[in-house]
C-alpha cells in the first residue's frame, strides 16, 4: 500500500511544473518587432532590412520610410497570449510628397496575438491595428513565409459571399453594396424561421429588414448559398470599399474610405444592428 501511495505522489509531484508552466501563460520573454512593413527575416546571404525585436516597441512602423507609424504605444497584459496597447497613428497626408507632408493624427489601439516559437525565440505572429477615427487604416497582419522572406501579411480575404462560421448568416458582397441575412439556410429554417437582414450602400445607407414568419410573398430574401465559404473568426473580407470582419458576437461589416467611413451594422443569428458615427 505504501509503494502505491509513494507512486501516486511522485506522480502528482512530476505533473505539477506542466499545470504551473499551463497556468503561467506562454514561454518568456516574448517579442515583437518594430516594424511590420519590413521582412522580419531574410534567406541566406541577401540583405537584411534591419527590422529588429522588441519587447513592448514604444513605436511600430506601418510604412518603411517612417511615413506612417503607431506611436506613444502604451502596453497592458505583455506575456500573455494577447497582449494590448494604445498609442498614436501619424502618418502623412503625402503632399508635396510622403517626408514633407502634413502628420494626419488618430487615437489607435493594437494588439497582438498568436505567440509561438520563431527562428529560437518567442514572438506575437499576428497584429490587429484599429483606428475608430479611419477605419480604412485598420489591418490584421500575421507571419508569412514567401520565396525565404518571412513578412507580415494581411489575413483580409475577397469573397463574394461567405456564411458565418455558425453558418445562421449569409453574406454577399460587391463593389457597390453589400447585403447579410439570417434564416435563409433550407436545413435550419424550419426550427428558426425569422429572417432579419442589412442591406448597407457605398454611401453608408443601411436599410434593414425583419420577417418572422417568412412566406412566398413576404421575406427578407430568397437567396441563400449553402455551399459559400465559411469566414472563420478573425478572420476579414474585403471587397470594394467594404469590410466584414468574423467574431463570436456576430458578422461586422463597414464603409472603409468616404464621408461614411466606419458606417455600418453587426448581424447575428438574434439581432442586427448599426455601428459606427452618426
Amino acid at each position: 500500500m505504501n509503494r502505491i501511495i509513494l507512486t501516486a505522489s511522485l506522480a502528482v509531484t512530476l505533473a505539477l511544473p506542466a499545470a504551473v508552466q499551463a497556468a503561467a501563460g506562454p514561454p518568456q520573454p516574448i517579442f515583437f518587432w518594430a516594424n511590420v512593413a519590413a521582412a522580419v527575416s531574410v534567406p541566406k546571404g541577401a540583405m537584411s532590412q534591419g527590422n529588429v525585436r522588441a519587447i513592448r516597441p514604444p513605436v511600430i512602423l506601418m510604412h518603411p520610410d517612417g511615413s506612417w507609424d503607431i506611436g506613444h504605444l502604451r502596453w497592458s497584459g505583455w506575456g500573455s497570449a494577447t497582449a494590448h496597447a494604445t498609442g498614436i497613428s501619424s502618418a502623412s497626408n503625402g503632399i508635396p510628397n510622403e517626408a514633407a507632408g502634413k502628420r494626419i493624427k488618430h487615437p489607435a489601439q493594437v494588439t497582438l496575438s498568436a505567440p509561438g516559437r520563431f527562428q529560437g525565440h518567442e514572438v506575437y505572429r499576428c497584429f490587429t491595428l484599429v483606428v475608430p477615427a479611419a477605419a480604412a487604416a485598420d489591418e490584421t497582419l500575421c507571419l508569412a513565409k514567401q520565396g525565404g522572406y518571412v513578412y507580415f501579411e494581411s489575413t483580409a480575404r475577397h469573397l463574394s459571399d461567405f456564411l458565418s462560421p455558425d453558418r445562421s448568416v449569409w453574406c454577399a458582397m460587391s463593389s457597390s453594396q453589400l447585403f447579410c441575412v439570417t434564416g435563409g439556410d433550407p436545413a435550419t429554417s424550419a426550427a428558426d424561421p425569422a429572417q432579419r437582414a442589412a442591406t448597407l450602400s457605398s454611401t453608408g445607407k443601411l436599410t434593414t429588414c425583419f420577417v418572422a414568419s417568412p412566406s412566398v410573398s413576404a421575406g427578407c430574401t430568397q437567396n441563400w448559398d449553402s455551399h459559400a465559404p465559411v469566414l472563420a473568426y478573425g478572420q476579414m473580407s474585403v471587397v470594394g470599399g467594404f469590410r466584414c470582419s468574423s467574431a463570436p458576437g456576430g458578422i461586422t461589416c463597414i464603409v472603409l474610405a468616404g464621408a461614411a467611413h466606419g458606417k455600418g451594422f453587426t448581424i447575428n443569428r438574434t439581432s442586427v444592428h448599426r455601428v459606427g458615427p452618426g
